[in-house]
C-alpha cells in the first residue's frame, strides 16, 4: 500500500538572524491543523517540541507527516530546513493535538429521576474524547429526566438520561382515534409506561389492545 505523505512549505522572512520559537510553533500548529479532518476553530495544537531545531533568516521549512491523522493525541512529524549555500537538514518533532466540540454540561448536581430544565444545563466547549455520546444543544434535553446521578460540570451523556414518563402502566388515558374521515374521543387503559412521542399498547373500552402514540400526560392518539 502506498505510503501517504503530507508536506507543507513555509518561508521564514525574518528580520532576525534566527527563527523564533514562536514563529516555528505557529508554522507547525497551522500545518498540523490543516491536515486534520475537523474545522480549524475546533483544533488546538500545543506542546510543540523539535529537539535541536535551528534555522536562520530566509530559511525555508517543509513539514512532513508519515501518515494521515485520524484522531487527537500525540503526533510526530519531520521538518526539513533548507538554507542557501547549506545542505538540507532534517529535524523530528512532536506535538499534542486536541479537538473540541460543543456539548451540554450540568450546572448543578442532579439525582435520579430529576427532570432536566434549561436552568440546569449549559453548552460548553469540551474535548472530543469527553463529548462522545453527548448532546449538542440544550433543546435536545427537553422532556428528559436523569436515570443516574449526574455531577455538576460533567458532560451529560445520552446514557445518563431517558424521556420523562408521562403515562404509567394501568393508568386510565384519553384516546383520540383518528382516520382518513373520522375523529373520535374515547378512553382506555395504558398497558405499559410511555413518554411523549413514544408508542405504547392501550386497551380500549371494547377490550381490544391497540398501539397508540403518547402526545401528552394521559393522552394517546390511535391512527388508522
Amino acid at each position: 500500500m502506498k505510503r501517504l505523505l503530507y508536506i507543507a512549505a513555509f518561508l521564514l522572512t525574518l528580520l532576525f538572524p534566527a527563527a523564533s520559537n514562536a514563529l516555528v510553533d505557529d508554522f507547525v500548529t497551522g500545518e498540523l491543523a490543516s491536515m486534520l479532518p475537523w474545522e480549524r476553530e475546533a483544533i488546538e495544537v500545543d506542546e510543540v517540541e523539535i529537539p535541536g531545531f535551528a534555522a536562520g533568516k530566509g530559511a525555508s521549512l517543509s513539514l512532513e507527516m508519515p501518515k494521515r491523522l485520524t484522531g487527537p493525541g500525540k503526533v510526530s512529524f519531520k521538518v526539513e530546513v533548507r538554507e542557501k549555500g547549506s545542505p538540507a537538514r532534517v529535524f523530528w518533532g512532536s506535538a499534542r493535538v486536541r479537538v473540541f466540540k460543543k456539548a451540554v454540561v450540568a450546572l448543578r448536581p442532579m439525582k435520579v429521576r430529576t427532570k432536566i430544565t434549561a436552568d440546569d444545563v449549559k453548552t460548553a466547549r469540551v474535548e472530543l474524547i469527553e463529548a462522545s455520546s453527548s448532546f449538542a444543544s440544550v433543546d435536545e434535553l427537553s422532556g428528559m429526566v436523569a436515570k443516574r446521578p449526574i455531577t455538576a460540570g460533567s458532560v451529560i451523556k445520552r446514557e445518563f438520561v431517558r424521556p420523562e414518563t408521562v403515562v404509567k402502566r394501568g393508568e386510565k388515558v384519553g384516546l383520540m382515534i383518528e382516520g382518513p374521515s373520522i375523529r373520535i374521543r374515547s378512553h382506555g387503559v395504558a398497558t405499559e409506561d410511555g413518554h411523549i412521542g413514544g408508542t405504547i399498547a392501550v386497551r380500549t373500552a371494547s377490550g381490544k389492545e391497540v398501539p397508540g402514540q403518547v402526545t401528552g400526560p394521559g393522552e394517546i392518539v390511535i391512527s388508522f
